[in-house]
């Protein structure tokens, strides 16, 4: 009887530490995971810091290029506005009246795309712009419309005496 005692303390012995040394590699593991989420969620959290500072740096870029250009375009527009008015003045009374009424039209439309590209400037400066992942996509957009804005100034610029030709 005391062998069966014996041999049934043992065993009761054994399960016991089993027991306990299992739930306490749960805690281990369990602990483990929880370091393990919280690096993860630091390397997304500067991955997405990365992302967005690349963003901003392409976008800063491209602008600046787009910004350079439109400016030249706009410059070139108001030459052209100069020596479309001294053309007028040779002209007629009466198509002066007519040409320089459109001419003004067309000044105008030039000093509004102007003051377009200085305000998106001023919003770059400023950083008012949220640089994320649209940001890309909505700069590109401004540009083609801007583009196609003054694309269709600089053929009025042109046609302007067409229409006047006898």
């Amino acid at each position: 009887m005391r062998t069966r005692i014996l041999s049934l303390a043992v065993i009761a012995l054994m399960a016991g530490t089993i027991v306990t040394s299992c739930g306490e590699a749960s805690k281990k593991d369990m602990k483990a995971a929880k370091e393990d989420m919280t690096e993860v969620g630091k390397d997304l959290s500067q991955a997405s810091k990365d992302a967005q500072e690349e963003i901003q740096t392409a976008v800063k870029a491209d602008w600046g290029r787009f910004k350079a250009n439109s400016e030249a375009s706009i410059a070139d527009m108001e030459s052209d506005v100069k020596t479309l008015r001294e053309k007028i003045s040779k002209a007629s009374k009466k198509e002066q009246e007519k040409l320089t009424a459109d001419l003004d039209r067309l000044e105008e439309k030039n000093k509004e795309l102007q003051a377009k590209l200085e305000q998106r400037g001023r919003d770059f400066k400023e950083n008012v712009i949220e640089f994320n992942e649209s940001a890309k996509a909505k700069e590109q957009q401004f540009e083609r419309e801007f583009t196609y804005d003054m694309d269709e100034l600089g053929t009025a610029l042109k046609d302007l005496f067409k229409d006047n030709v006898e």
